[in-house]
């Protein structure tokens, strides 16, 4: 209101055209000074006061083609500002047709594109323009245009394209407002619209543009009830057209026909698909409410590809949200927890890589699955075997890794070492010795419940001595000064000596034996070495080399061989060395086994 109470008026009347009846833009100088002043004025109006009425002429002139296609970026951008402090003044009605509606927003977005410029002596004017549309939610006025899908497209498009980490914070929020409200108020959303907001979780647009992302995230958590049913079925499309097409590859591979990688584009897609849920449900889980039963469904599909993209997806879920999730799709976990008895070998090695990790990540969900990590260390398949055996090496013994793992699964771990296959035994006994390295501390304080759980671990695998296999007892004897005793990492004499000490009194009787045999062991295979090398000196001093000689350096090279998993690459080495007559590196292997040189030596 003025001073006596009446309506504002625009009191300003700008000459515009030099030619009114054809709208002739008057010369550029002109022209700003005129924007300019009229920009001033109307943004000093207030909605609730004004006289519309006052606003009629100007309203009209500034939809005039040579104004909105200005060759002046600058012209454009003054008369833009404008038009949103009319649309605000009108509000909530606008003084335009839909057409004129549509022409309006083109050339809204047309400005909002160049906002990546911020440099530009009219970037001030974008920045109120933005600030205009967001408060004003002036982008209602798109939802309701009976074809307003591609201006809402437009506007996903350029506001993620010139969103970069360098922006002023306001103005990301004022993009993120204005997005929102073009999500909030259509009664659909269009499809493109849908892609451009997934698009910014992929890997390469988080890495390329981090800001993206972010507001990408924030407008789906903001708008997740509105999202869920369209990433639902963006999900659905993809996942149903891939699984058909792999359908009917699989179908013409059978009636012999060669396919055209229709099988392999089509598992590429699934991946994508899958990866972005897994993107989703960290950034924004909300959105997923109706995807997640649509992998349980995955589950139980025939397609043994798309059940291990499920099973590693879910697991992902599950370590990423735990207890949550799980209680939330009770069916779900349930279902997932099942494919551990998958026909498929290859679907259960993904569901017990996931299942172990949980120990890891989501500790008290893990607890759950101590039975069935066993079932998977027993398993009939030997790859299965392995990678239970390998996951349990590569986990963090914090303390809650440590109190969820059973002492069922231990044992079950220590019986592996014993496994018919060398893979597994292999994995089996790295894995114990990974996991005793790590409670060490815990073991040395005399904690009972670490005694009780990993005490044991030096026993068992001193114990393999026993079965006096060359491949058990060489990675044993790998181990045995690396994660068992540790002595690459200690220092000092003393400490080396008071943690085999700690070991050695952990053990059992007969586990005592087995590790004075591997002590044995290795003296032998030391004995030996030295007289093979005694051999090889001799050979090297210039000594005749009959065939007696030879026979017996083959003789001692056999035996120390015999030693090894191996043998016949030790043997051919050995023989090699025995080739090389080099009195120096024979030396060097002497000091390297000799008893009386410590560690340091």
């Amino acid at each position: 209101m003025t001073e006596d109470g009446s309506p504002q008026r625009l009191s300003f009347e700008p000459k515009l055209f030099a030619n009114v009846a054809q709208k002739k833009a008057i010369p550029i100088a002109e022209l700003y000074k005129q924007l300019k002043k009229l920009s001033k004025e109307l943004n000093g109006l207030e909605q609730e006061t004004v006289d519309t009425q006052s606003l009629d002429s100007v309203t009209r002139q500034l939809l005039a083609p040579s104004l909105l296609r200005h060759k002046e970026s600058g012209v454009v951008a003054y008369v833009a500002c404008c038009i949103a402090d009319i649309l605000r003044l009108y509000a909530p009605e606008a003084p335009y047709s839909d057409d004129e509606i549509k022409a309006v927003f083109n050339v809204f977005i047309d400005q909002l594109q160049m906002l990546g410029d911020s440099n530009s002596q009219f970037f001030p004017l974008r920045e109120y323009l933005l600030t205009s549309l967001a408060t004003v939610r002036t982008p209602a006025l798109v939802a309701m245009l009976p074809d307003g899908e591609e201006i809402i497209s437009r506007f996903f498009t350029s506001l993620f394209g010139v969103v970069n980490s360098n922006q002023p914070h306001n103005i990301q929020m004022q993009i993120l407002d204005i997005l929102q409200q073009l999500l909030e108020e259509p009664k659909t959303v269009p499809q493109d619209v849908i892609d451009v907001i997934l698009l910014q979780f992929t890997k390469r647009r988080q890495a390329d543009n981090p800001a993206t992302h972010q507001l990408a995230s924030d407008l789906a958590n903001a708008t997740a009830d509105i999202l869920q049913k369209y990433i639902y079925q963006y999900f659905n499309d993809v996942i149903v057209s891939a699984a058909q097409q792999r359908a009917g590859q699989r179908q013409q591979e059978a009636e012999g026909q060669r396919g055209r990688g229709g099988a392999s584009d089509s598992l590429d897609d699934l991946k994508s698909a899958h990866y972005l849920i897994l993107e989703l449900n960290k950034s924004a889980p909300g959105t997923l409410l109706n995807v997640v039963p649509q992998l349980e469904e995955e589950l139980g599909v025939d397609d043994v590809d798309i059940r291990v993209l499920a099973t590693g997806v879910l697991g992902e879920m599950f370590a990423e949200k735990g207890f949550t999730l799980a209680k939330r799709y009770e069916s779900t976990w349930k279902t997932w927890k099942g494919r551990r008895a998958d026909s498929s070998s290859v679907v259960r090695v993904q569901w017990i890589e996931h299942a172990v990790s949980l120990y890891q990540h989501q500790p008290q969900l893990s607890r759950e699955l101590n039975e069935f990590v066993v079932e998977k260390l027993c398993d009939v398949d030997d790859k299965v075997r392995q990678a239970a055996c390998h996951s349990l090496g590569l986990l963090e013994m914090a303390a809650p890794v440590q109190a969820a793992i059973g002492e069922s699964v231990v044992t079950a771990l220590g019986d592996r070492c014993k496994d018919r296959k060398p893979a597994v035994r292999s994995e089996a006994i790295i894995a114990l010795a990974t996991i005793y390295s790590q409670v060490f501390e815990e073991l040395e304080q005399g904690a009972a419940a670490a005694q009780a759980k990993w005490g044991s671990i030096p026993s068992t695998i001193f114990m393999l001595r026993y079965i006096n296999d060359p491949d058990i007892d060489s990675k044993v004897e790998s181990i045995l000064t690396g994660a068992i005793l540790n002595f690459a990492k200690i220092k000092d004499d003393r400490s080396r000596c008071q943690r085999l000490l700690v070991v050695f009194e952990s053990l059992t009787a007969k586990a005592r034996s087995g590790f004075f045999s591997y002590m044995r062991r290795q003296q032998d295979v030391i004995r030996l070495t030295d007289v093979f090398l005694a051999l090889c000196e001799k050979q090297g001093d210039g000594m005749a080399a009959d065939q007696g000689a030879e026979q017996q350096l083959r003789l001692l090279a056999a035996k120390i061989a015999a030693c090894f998993p191996d043998k016949a690459k030790v043997e051919t080495a050995l023989m090699q060395l025995a080739g090389l007559h080099d009195a120096e590196v024979y030396g060097g292997l002497r000091q390297t086994m000799d008893p009386r040189n410590d560690i340091k030596a």
